[in-house]
């Protein structure tokens, strides 16, 4: 009879030597891996010490379950590159035509997420624990909120979603107090550049921080980016702040790590100040620059 230890024991070994495998490429991409009843078989071990060995595959983002048809070998989803740059630094969450965003391949996609809901958001709310770390502010403080979402209807489905980002933009409300005005606000939407230059214009100069950092996707996260449960999130949060480091304005793009990497401009050329174009920088796997 096993006891407790001995299936702790077992159930890992199993899931050892079928990560090795995988990782060996004894079982390719989109392969089987052995049956159930084999492994209990090899092993000699109960079914639900097996399936808590593929459990633990499937939690690793190594392994997928078909029900009826067993387990198989996850593929690898091409990665493309998020660029860092210091030589162009757009408004990803602006509305209107997006051209820099779209320069690379993306189209909106809101509507894929939720039908009835706008292309783009715009709006004013109150800042929750994390917008108020960010933007250096108490919670509940006044904040504008822009955010959009983007797919590339080029690439390869992966398990039916294609390949998605969500654009978050928060800035401190008190810096552009006109925001509330129907003309003003009218600019917002229809000029791409305008909230950034309006910013510049009344706060500058300014100084710009990235950092990336990447947790497991909260549920809504994984429904609205198409990522399969325990993927990681990818997220690069890019400040603009006064010269003093206070933060003025907080864009944050979220991606699905197992897609996306991060690279720096300045390592795509000899000359620090080389500018690509979009066609350049595709040519390089540069999926999108921030």
């Amino acid at each position: 009879m096993e006891t407790t230890e001995d299936k702790d024991i077992r159930w890992r070994t199993i899931a050892g030597d079928l990560r090795a495998a995988i990782l060996d490429g004894r079982y390719p991409p989109g392969g089987a891996l052995p049956s159930e009843p084999e492994l209990v078989r090899r092993y000699d071990v109960s079914r639900p010490t097996v399936r808590k060995a593929i459990d633990t595959l499937v939690s690793e983002g190594l392994a997928y379950v078909m029900r009826g048809r067993g387990s198989f070998v996850r593929p690898m989803p091409e990665r493309q590159t998020i660029l860092i740059s210091h030589q162009n630094r757009p408004d990803l969450a602006a509305p209107g035509n997006h051209p820099d965003i779209q320069a690379f391949g993306w189209d909106l996609a809101l509507r894929d997420v939720a039908p009835d809901a706008p292309l783009f958001s715009s709006e004013k709310i109150t800042a929750n624990r994390d917008i108020a770390i960010m933007l250096g502010v108490r919670t509940g403080h006044p904040v504008i909120h822009r955010r959009s979402m983007f797919h590339r209807g080029h690439t390869a489905t992966i398990h039916g979603a294609s390949a998605r980002l969500e654009i978050n933009s928060y800035a401190n409300a008190d810096m552009l107090p006109d925001f509330d005005d129907p003309k003003r606000f009218a600019q917002y939407r229809k000029r791409p550049g305008f909230f950034y230059q309006s910013l510049i214009r009344e706060h500058g100069p300014v100084r710009w921080m990235t950092l990336t950092t990447s947790r497991i996707a909260y549920e809504d996260e994984r429904a609205a980016l198409g990522m399969d449960y325990a993927e990681a999130l990818l997220i690069i949060r890019r400040t603009m702040a006064h010269a003093n480091g206070h933060p003025i304005e907080v864009t944050e793009v979220k991606a699905p790590a197992n897609r996306y990497e991060i690279g720096y401009s300045a390592e795509l050329a000899d000359a620090p100040s080389a500018v690509f174009t979009p066609e350049e920088l595709a040519d390089n796997g540069i999926a999108l620059v921030i």
